[in-house]
Formats: structure tokens, sequence, C-alpha cells
């Protein structure tokens, strides 16, 4: 998708004066304009708020808000979490809660399906099969993505480690040789997180990106990479869609496994039920 930038930018010279006035305002203070109204906006640079709005048609959105919101979006990477939660506050709409938050996701999910490709899934999954040991890494909200991979990946593989924030360097330069670090972060990214898969990288280790574009730092320290949207409500980083990957690709590893996975998965079953792991319950 063409970015907004390049949007406003190739539309400019076709403003009238008015509206330029604001493409550039846009340009040059986005994260101050994604907190106005298109009344708020106009007043601050001297044009009318329906200039503002017919700004927003002239570069080819139904109105001012959906251009906030591409705005916002452009921005996901640098906004604080303060102002997500003031534009949060600013732009929330609808009585239930719940429906809301749960909409923006599954509307987020559907709108990504088209673009979604198993190709990377199935290399990672084959690489994850294939190395003697994996290390993860994620960092702030991305480590319970990294708690939920990790967890299954244990279930079949011999050597799933947790990489530390503080502690990474050690444990990369331990590590055995062949194994694969696996690197996950969203909008946004923790330097950490990147500044251990470089060092693996260096350190002529396979690395591995889950991350939302080709464009993240991560990818670029990455040999293998997979990407998928994630979403922000208000302060929160929303998980769902990456969480459905994860799934996918875990699905990928236990069908490359074969046979492995359902005699790996009997013996788990066997030791859970001697430990009393799950509450028996009993449905009425």
């Amino acid at each position: 998708m063409e970015m907004l930038w390049e949007i406003i930018k190739g539309r400019m010279d076709r403003l009238p004066a008015g509206q330029q006035v604001v493409a550039r305002f846009l340009l040059t203070l986005p994260r101050e304009a994604a907190f106005l109204t298109a009344a708020q906006l106009g007043e601050q640079v001297g044009v009318s708020e329906s200039t503002v709005i017919r700004l927003a048609a002239s570069l080819g959105f139904p109105g001012f808000p959906e251009l906030r919101s591409a705005l916002q979006e452009a921005l996901r990477d640098q906004l604080s979490a303060l102002e997500r939660l003031q534009i949060y506050q600013a732009t929330g709409e609808g009585s239930n809660l719940v429906q809301r938050v749960l909409r923006q996701d599954l509307q987020r999910g559907l709108s990504a399906l088209a673009s979604l490709d198993d190709g990377p899934i199935e290399v990672l999954a084959e690489v994850l099969c294939n190395a003697p040991s994996i290390y993860l890494i994620g960092l702030r909200s991305a480590r319970a993505l990294v708690a939920y991979l990790g967890t299954y990946l244990s279930w079949f593989l011999p050597e799933v480690h947790y990489l530390e924030g503080d502690l990474f360097r050690e444990q990369a330069v331990a590590a055995r040789q062949g194994s694969l670090f696996v690197g996950i972060s969203f909008p946004r990214y923790t330097r950490q997180t990147v500044e251990c898969l470089t060092l693996a990288r260096s350190q002529g280790f396979a690395t591995a990106a889950i991350t939302d574009s080709l464009s993240s730092p991560l990818a670029e320290v990455a040999d293998y990479t997979v990407t998928v949207p994630s979403s922000q409500i208000s302060y929160i980083d929303s998980f769902v869609i990456p969480v459905g990957l994860l799934n996918a690709l875990l699905l990928r590893v236990t069908d490359r496994l074969g046979s492995r996975a359902s005699e790996r998965l009997e013996r788990l079953e066997a030791v859970w039920a001697e430990a009393k792991i799950y509450q028996e319950t009993t449905r009425r």
C-alpha cells in the first residue's frame, strides 16, 4: 500500500492553495496533527474546517476521520503509550466496549487475509524443525508471544531457550553451533530485540523475525522473516492476529514432524496424567 506521505507529496502540486497549507502541516508536524479534529486542524493552520475535509477527499479518503486514522497508522512505531491513549479517548465511539475492541481486531484481520502468505511460514517451520537449538527473544508486550510460541515448541523440539534482555549477549556467545535465533517484535519495536538478532547474525547463527512488515528493523537483520499485522487499542498492543499466525506456524511444525509429534504427545499425556497436571471436571 502506498504510504500516506507519498500520497500527499504526489498530489501536492495539484492541490488548491488552502489544502496545500494543511498538507504541509501533515508532513512537517504529523504527530501534532494526529490528535486534532478537522476544525482544530483548520484553526491551527488558518483555513476553514471545510478545507481540511476537502483535502481528505482530494487524497482519496471518504472523510477526515479516515485520513486521521491513516496518519495514526503511519505513526504507529513513533507514538508513545500516552499519545495512543489520547487518540483512543478522542476518537472512541459506541457504548459497547467489548464489541468495539473485538470489531477492530476482526476487521484488521479480515483485511490482512488477502496479503498473508503461507510460504514464509512453511520455510520457518522447516528451519525450526532442523535447528539443534532455538533461542527466542521478545521483550515487553511481545514477551507474551514468545512464551506462547516457546511453550508449544518445547513439547516437540529438544532445546527451546528464552533469551533475557540483559543477558542475551552471554547466551548468544555460548549457543551451540547451528542454533536459530528468533526475534518477535511489533511497533513500537524494542531496541534490544534488534540488537540480539544483529549480534547472533554476526556470530554466524541463523536469524528469524516475526514482525509486522519487511520494513521492520527486525527484518533487516533476519535470514527468515514472517510478517503479520498487529493492532493497537489505545495504549495496548493487541496480538489477536499474530497469535493466529503463531498457531499456523506451530501446526506446520507438527505436520513436518509427522509421527514423531504423535509419539511425543502420547508420552506427554502419560506424564501429565501421572502428575495430575490438569484438573478433572464434571460437566452438568
